[in-house]
């Protein structure tokens, strides 16, 4: 593996944004002078990073080189582990999967899993005529919230993944760099790096699965907190007695309206959004999501809350559309409310925004840092 200066991950993490970008807007967006890009483009081209392509015009003066990202320079795999599922991807350079699997087993028994994850990878890569060697690590998104760095205390179902230091297990067991975040934070790093969050200098993305989180972006970077813990919004409902919104609930609320689904896996494979059942529970949790994202905008003052996780996304973008903000109901002071916050509904693949996450997350912290 290639190791590239600060200055060239910086650039590297640009041109990746952009897939293909000239150097003068390089050059206009890093701050950078044209020599200090100029050189750190040469770098990136002498490590097979990226590629120099004809000139472009993007300005007055001369055409400016294009510089180009090469997708099959380096690989990630992303492992997501919940409570019912897990799931696996392959990741170009580009953000682009080039391959994916459900990797679930009984028990979800850690080093089988892992195993498996990465047994995956290297096929993927041999099927595609890819040296192993270009494969930058292994992302794991766990659910569970931290209790010391790389220690995640998760459900039940997943004892084996519990109060051990995942960062040194893993890596110790499979030999390659590893990079452990839980699952809200891994997607809302996938979804500003791969989804709709790359719109938003600040975000925060809401996670609904089996259970309830939230990942912060906070100007293009992930906020973790003291413990890695930011953005475990779960608690808020708890404490104000309110219902917590989740899918085990979506999933018992249809069941009690006659809806049959084999786990929230196939709920959220077939989900329909006329399915009886489906009002029932929105009038029950509508009234937590406007509280949770007036309070969301109230303590961050982001751009944008993005709702995501596993949530079907006809069923987010009805939530998000009835979405009532405190203050219509307060005074107007000076004929001026104060700035809105922009609603949205995620755009990866509910099943993907884990492990795309995950994969991101090795990319994050080994080339584009």
């Amino acid at each position: 593996m290639v190791d590239v200066s600060v200055r060239a991950r910086r650039i590297l993490g640009m041109v990746r944004q952009h897939g293909s970008v000239s150097r003068a807007i390089l050059i206009r967006e890093s701050g950078l002078s044209g020599t200090a890009v100029f050189r750190a483009t040469e770098e990136l081209e002498a490590a097979g990073l990226v590629r120099a392509g004809v000139p472009v015009v993007s300005g007055p003066g001369q055409p400016s080189t294009s510089i180009h990202i090469e997708p099959d320079a380096a690989f990630s795999l992303g492992l997501s582990v919940m409570t019912d599922r897990a799931d696996v991807v392959l990741l170009d350079m580009a953000g682009q999967v080039r391959a994916r699997r459900e990797v679930t087993l009984p028990g979800m028994p850690r080093v089988a899993m892992l195993d498996a994850a990465v047994d995956f990878g290297r096929d993927a890569l041999a099927r595609l005529g890819i040296d192993r060697r270009r494969l930058r690590g292994l992302g794991v998104a766990v659910a569970g919230y931290f209790v010391d760095p790389g220690t995640v205390n998760p459900a039940p179902e997943l004892e084996e993944w519990a109060m051990i230091d995942l960062d040194d297990a893993i890596a110790r067991h499979l030999a390659m760099p590893v990079v452990v975040e839980n699952i809200a934070n891994a997607a809302a790093l996938g979804e500003r790096l791969l989804g709709i969050g790359a719109r938003f200098e600040s975000f925060c993305y809401v996670n609904v699965a089996a259970g309830f989180g939230a990942g912060i972006v906070v100007d293009g970077a992930l906020m973790r907190g003291r413990h890695g813990n930011a953005g475990e919004i779960g608690g808020l409902f708890l404490s104000t007695g309110r219902v917590t919104p989740n899918l085990a609930t979506l999933y018992h609320c249809l069941s009690r309206h006659g809806v049959r689904c084999d786990g929230i896996s196939d709920m959220v494979a077939r989900f329909d959004p006329d399915w009886p059942g489906v009002d029932a529970w929105l009038a029950a949790h509508q009234p937590s999501f406007s509280y949770l994202f007036g309070a969301l905008r109230f303590t961050l003052d982001c751009e944008a809350v993005i709702l995501g996780g596993r949530l079907p996304r006809a069923l987010a973008q009805r939530i998000v559309d009835a979405i009532d903000w405190p203050e219509n109901h307060w005074p107007i002071r000076r004929d001026r409310r104060a700035p809105s916050t922009v609603t949205a509904v995620a755009g990866l693949d509910p099943e993907l925004s884990g492990p795309l996450g995950a994969a991101a997350l090795v990319f994050h912290r080994t080339l584009f840092d």
